[in-house]
C-alpha cells in the first residue's frame, strides 16, 4: 500500500535479488509466482500468461516508474449493482481506475474479487459472476487498497402471471424490509401467534420465558393493543435493565481479573460496572449521555482531591461489607480505565472504536487494513487521543493521595483490604508521548476516524472533542452502530453482521433500513427505549418463525423470525424459570441474583462455569463481539441430556414438578398443561396430551413418568432456542 516502499522492495531490497537484469526470465519476481520455483505463496499465474508477460516486459524495459502517475483518485465499477432475473444467470463486472493525472484504465484483470456469500453467487478472477440461489450478497472488489462493495440481487424465480401480494406494515421500518423482499420475490411469513410472540419478546427483553400465569393473562386479554402494552411493561421491567447492563458490560470489556487490586474486591468492582449501566438503562438515559460518561470518564469528576478521597474510601468500605454500593450514582464510569496494568493508548483506541463506532481497526496497527480504508497513520492518530490519559496520581492530588498511600503501605493488614489511592485523569500539561507516522517518524496530531483532527492544548480533554464528533448527526458510525446492535439483538442477525464490523468489505444488507433507523435514533435524542419499542412494534419483529416456500432459505433479510440461540446467561435463567429453581453462583456473585444480574466474569461455581463454556459466554478479554459464541454446537445437546447439575435440578424433589405432584387438586391433564406452559410457553396439542398420558400409563410410576416428560420437553429445540 506504499508505492515507494513497494518499488524499493521489488527492485533494490535484498541486494536486488528479485530482479535479474541480464536474464529477465530468471528473475525471482517471475520464477516464484509462476511456480517455476517453490515458495510459500504458491502459484499465482503460469508462464506465458498475460500477467507473466506484463512483468517480463517491464523488467526488460528497465523497470520504469513515473512517481505519482499511478495515484488513484477513484475506482468505478459497472454495473454498480448487479440484478439478474433468476438464479443461474450471469453478469460481468468492469472495473475502471480513475487516476489523479486525469487518465483512466480498465483494471478488471488486475483487481481482486471475493463474494461474501458463495451460496448465492460465485465470481471468477475476470469479474464474471455466476448466480446459484435466490437471495442477495455482496461482491467485494479491491485494487491497491481501494475497496468497493457491489450488491448482487438474485430474485426468486416465479411463474408467469405471478403477482406479489400486498403485505401490511406497522411502521416505516417494515416498509424498507418488505420493499427489499419484494425485489427478491420473497414473501414474508405471517404474523406470529400470541403465544409465540409473548415467548420471544419476553426472552429478548428480560432474559427469561414467561410464567404460566403471564401466558394465560396475555391470551385472555382481547384488547387490540395488548402487544403494545406488553412491550411497554417489559421495557420498564428491572430485568430489562439488567439484561442490557450485561450486554453493555460485554461491549465495554468488564473483565473481573483485569481490574485493579485488591484481588478480593475485583468481583465487586465488576458488579459496580454492571450496576452503573443498569441504573442508566432503567432510567432510560440518552445513549449519547451514557457513552460520553464512559469515554470521558475521570475518577474525581471535578471534585476536590479531599472530597474524592473520602468518597472513594467510603465506597470501598461499602464494598468490603456488601454487594450494594453507591458507585452507580457516580457521574462517569472510571472503572472502564482502571485495570491492574496500564493499557496502551492504541488498545484503548481499538476498544472504543469497536464498542461505540462498530469499527475494527486492529488490522491497521501493522499495515493498511486490507479490507477497509484505515491506514497505520489513521490507527495511530486515533490512538493519540488517549495518549494523555493516566491512571495514577495527578499533580492536583499528589499531596493528599501520597500522604494516604504512605500510611497504607505501613499498615500490612489494611493494605490487603484497601486499594492504593489512584485516579483516572487526563493531562495535556507538558509533553505528551504521541505515536509517530510510520513513514516519516513525525509525531501525529490526534485525529478521529475519518473525521477532523484535534489539536492538543494545555488543559484540554481531547476526548470531549472526540465525543462531540461521534454524536454529530453526520457521523457515519455512532448512531448506525448502536441501532445495528439493537436490531441484531432483537433479530439474531445485524443489518451489518457481525454487529461490530462496519467496513467497506462488510456492507449492510439493507442500507436504507439502517440509515432510517439511525436517523430516527438521532431525532429521538438517542432515546434507547423509544427505538426498542419501534423495533418491537414492527410487523417484521412480530413475524412467525414458520417459513414458506419462498423464504425458507432466507437468513439475512428478515422475512421470518429466525430460530436463534440465546446468550449463555439467558439460557441459565430460562432453565431456572422453567424448573422453578435458583442458580448457585458462589461467593463471586451477589446472592439470590438471576444470572443476567451478575456483572463479573469470575465465577466460583464449577457447574455454572461449565454451562457458560457450553453456551458461549464471553470472557471479555478482547474488544470484539466475536468473543461471545452464539453458534449452536453438539455440546448444547450433551449438556441438556446429561449435565449433572441440570440432572439434579430435574429431580422433582428440587423443582416445581414436585410441588405439582403433591397437589391433589392437580389432574394429570393439568400437570401436562403446566409443564408445556412453563417450558415451551404454549398449551399442548391434543396429540401431545395423548402421548404424555400414554407414557404415564406405560411407565406406571407417576413421578418418573412426569419427570421423563419434563426432561423431554427441555430437550427440544423449541425450548433451548429463541424463535
Amino acid at each position: 500500500y506504499n508505492p515507494d516502499m513497494d518499488y524499493e522492495a521489488v527492485t533494490r531490497a535484498s541486494q536486488g535479488r528479485r530482479i535479474n537484469r541480464v536474464s529477465p526470465e530468471q528473475s525471482l519476481l517471475l520464477l516464484k509466482p509462476s511456480g517455476q520455483m517453490t515458495h510459500g505463496g504458491g502459484r499465482l499465474f503460469s508462464k506465458g500468461t498475460w500477467q507473466y508477460q506484463m512483468l517480463l516486459e517491464w523488467i526488460k524495459a528497465g523497470m520504469p516508474r513515473n512517481k505519482g502517475e499511478g495515484k488513484i483518485k477513484n475506482v468505478v465499477i459497472t454495473p454498480a449493482e448487479v440484478v439478474v432475473e433468476k438464479a443461474g444467470d450471469q453478469k460481468t463486472l468492469k472495473v475502471i481506475a480513475e487516476f489523479e493525472n486525469g487518465t483512466s484504465e480498465d483494471i478488471t484483470p488486475l483487481s481482486d474479487f471475493r463474494v461474501n456469500d458463495d451460496a448465492i453467487a460465485s465470481i471468477t478472477a475476470n469479474g464474471e459472476i455466476s448466480t446459484s440461489q435466490a437471495g442477495d450478497t455482496a461482491v467485494i472488489v479491491s485494487y491497491r487498497g481501494k475497496v468497493v462493495p457491489v450488491r448482487v440481487m438474485v430474485p426468486r424465480a416465479v411463474k408467469p402471471g405471478f403477482k406479489y401480494p400486498t403485505i401490511p406494515t406497522s411502521n416505516e421500518f417494515d416498509e424498507e424490509v418488505f420493499a427489499k423482499l419484494k425485489r427478491l420475490n420473497i414473501i414474508p411469513s405471517g404474523l406470529s401467534s400470541d403465544q409465540e410472540f409473548l415467548r420471544r419478546v419476553t426472552i429478548d427483553t428480560i432474559g427469561r420465558i414467561p410464567t404460566a400465569d403471564e401466558i394465560r393473562k396475555f391470551l385472555a386479554d382481547k384488547s387490540a393493543d395488548k402487544r403494545e402494552k406488553k412491550i411497554d411493561e417489559l421495557l420498564q421491567h428491572p430485568m430489562h435493565a439488567a439484561l442490557w447492563a450485561t450486554r453493555l458490560s460485554d461491549i465495554t470489556g468488564n473483565n473481573t481479573d483485569m481490574l485493579e487490586n485488591p484481588q478480593q474486591l475485583k468481583p465487586k468492582m465488576s458488579q459496580m460496572w454492571h450496576d452503573w449501566f443498569r441504573k442508566r438503562i432503567q432510567e432510560n438515559r440518552p445513549y449519547d449521555e451514557i457513552v460520553r460518561d464512559v469515554i470521558c470518564a475521570t475518577s474525581r469528576d471535578d471534585r476536590s482531591p479531599d472530597k474524592y478521597m473520602k468518597e472513594f474510601l467510603a465506597l470501598y468500605q461499602q464494598a468490603t461489607k456488601s454487594w450494594e454500593t453507591n458507585y452507580a450514582d457516580k457521574k462517569t464510569l472510571d472503572l472502564f480505565y482502571r485495570y491492574r496494568q496500564r493499557v496502551p493508548a492504541n488498545l484503548l483506541g481499538e476498544k472504543i472504536a469497536v464498542a461505540f463506532l462498530g469499527v475494527r481497526i486492529e488490522c491497521a496497527q501493522c499495515h493498511k487494513h486490507p479490507f477497509d480504508r484505515w491506514t497505520q497513520a489513521d490507527y495511530r492518530s486515533f490512538a493519540n487521543i488517549f495518549a494523555p490519559l493516566n491512571v495514577g496520581v495527578s499533580p492536583e492530588s499528589r499531596k493528599v493521595f501520597n500522604d494516604y498511600n504512605q500510611k497504607l503501605r505501613k499498615d500490612r493488614k489494611k493494605r490487603r483490604l484497601m486499594p492504593q489511592l489512584r485516579e483516572v485523569f487526563y493531562s495535556t500539561t507538558g509533553r505528551v508521548n504521541l505515536m509517530t507516522d510510520p513513514d516519516t517518524n513525525e509525531r501525529l496530531t490526534p485525529k478521529t476516524l475519518g473525521g477532523p483532527t484535534i489539536e492538543i492544548e494545555k488543559g484540554k480533554d481531547l476526548r470531549v472533542d472526540l465525543f462531540k464528533w461521534m454524536r454529530s448527526k453526520d457521523n457515519p458510525f455512532f448512531a448506525h452502530s448502536f441501532v445495528n446492535r439493537l436490531w441484531g439483538h432483537y433479530f439474531g442477525v445485524g443489518i451489518v453482521h457481525p454487529v461490530d464490523d462496519f467496513s467497506l468489505a462488510n456492507p449492510s444488507s439493507n442500507d436504507k433500513l439502517l440509515s432510517l433507523l439511525a436517523k430516527r435514533f438521532i431525532e429521538s435524542g438517542f432515546d434507547i427505549r423509544k427505538m426498542e419499542k419501534a423495533i418491537l412494534m414492527s410487523r417484521t419483529y412480530q413475524l412467525s418463525s414458520s417459513v414458506n416456500e419462498t423464504n425458507r432459505l432466507d437468513n439475512r433479510n428478515y422475512s421470518h423470525s429466525y430460530v436463534r440461540p440465546m446468550i449463555a446467561e439467558v439460557v441459565m435463567d430460562v432453565i431456572n424459570t422453567a424448573l422453578g429453581t435458583k442458580e448457585s453462583m458462589g461467593r463471586d456473585a451477589p446472592p439470590n441474583s438471576r444470572v443476567i444480574e451478575v456483572g463479573g466474569t469470575r465465577i466460583t461455581s464449577a457447574a455454572l462455569r461449565e454451562a457458560f463454556r457450553v453456551f458461549g459466554r464471553t470472557p471479555r478479554t478482547i474488544a470484539c463481539d466475536c468473543e461471545r459464541s452464539t453458534e449452536p454446537t453438539v455440546s448444547y445437546k450433551l449438556y441438556m441430556i446429561a449435565d449433572q447439575n441440570l440432572q439434579r435440578k430435574l429431580d422433582p424433589r428440587q423443582n416445581r414438578l414436585g410441588k405439582m405432584l403433591k397437589d391433589k387438586k392437580m389432574s394429570d391433564e393439568k400437570i401436562i398443561e403446566e409443564l408445556f406452559l412453563w417450558t415451551l410457553s404454549r398449551f399442548p396439542t391434543k396429540d401431545e396430551v395423548r402421548l404424555a398420558k400414554a407414557h404415564l400409563e406405560k411407565k406406571g410410576d407417576r413421578t418418573k413418568a412426569f419427570a421423563d416428560t419434563l426432561w423431554a420437553l427441555m430437550n427440544t429445540n423449541e425450548f433451548i432456542f429463541n424463535h
